[in-house]
């Protein structure tokens, strides 16, 4: 009994053994490069699209403007009928007319000299509002000065960073220099 207990196991392993060999044969004569590709390609157009509409948006000013005039409460969102802002609209024409759903993130320094990053796009189901691994990210900073019109009211009407303080907004004033802080404005899009 005991010899036949062993045949018995070493025919498991053969058998084990000659399915590992077929599988790994098998994926040798498949080429999965056209699967990985094919994301991988929508990955690096959504990446190229959303780098150059934070260029352009960058050097319009309306990345600036849509920085100064974030406040909680009133998130940018291009899919909407009336886009407040033309960075909203540059969103609305660029991926929310094509289907794509993104997030916005701005990075800044606190008080304490840390980075604090907030979530500034629209707010759904969370599930929806979470990107997949194959998402695309880009990035650019706005600086701040204390000479700028920060925005704020329903009307997103310019108040004077002297005159306001630190009220009402996102950020502080991190240096008692003319900088008054630098926020990273991260797009990231699947």
């Amino acid at each position: 009994m005991v010899t036949r207990g062993q045949a018995y196991t070493l025919e498991g392993v053969l058998a084990a053994i000659l399915i590992v060999t077929a599988t790994v044969y098998g994926l040798q004569a498949i080429d999965t490069r056209a699967w990985q590709d094919s994301t991988q390609r929508q990955t690096d157009a959504l990446g190229y699209r959303a780098s150059d509409m934070l260029t352009v948006a960058s050097e319009s000013d309306a990345l600036r403007n849509a920085t100064l005039c974030y406040r909680d409460g009133r998130p940018l969102n291009g899919n909407r009928a009336q886009p407040r802002s033309d960075f909203e609209w540059m969103l609305n024409t660029t991926f929310d007319s094509q289907g794509d759903q993104y997030n916005i993130e701005f990075s800044f320094r606190n008080r304490n000299d840390e980075t604090e990053t907030i979530l500034v796009s629209e707010q759904t189901d969370e599930g929806v509002n979470r990107p997949p691994p194959s998402a695309a990210t880009a990035s650019t900073t706005v600086t701040l000065t204390d000479g700028m019109h920060r925005r704020i009211d329903g009307g997103c009407n310019a108040i004077p960073v002297e005159i306001d303080g630190d009220r009402n907004f996102y950020a502080p004033d991190v240096s008692p220099s003319e900088l008054y802080n630098i926020v990273e404005v991260r797009l990231i899009v699947w």
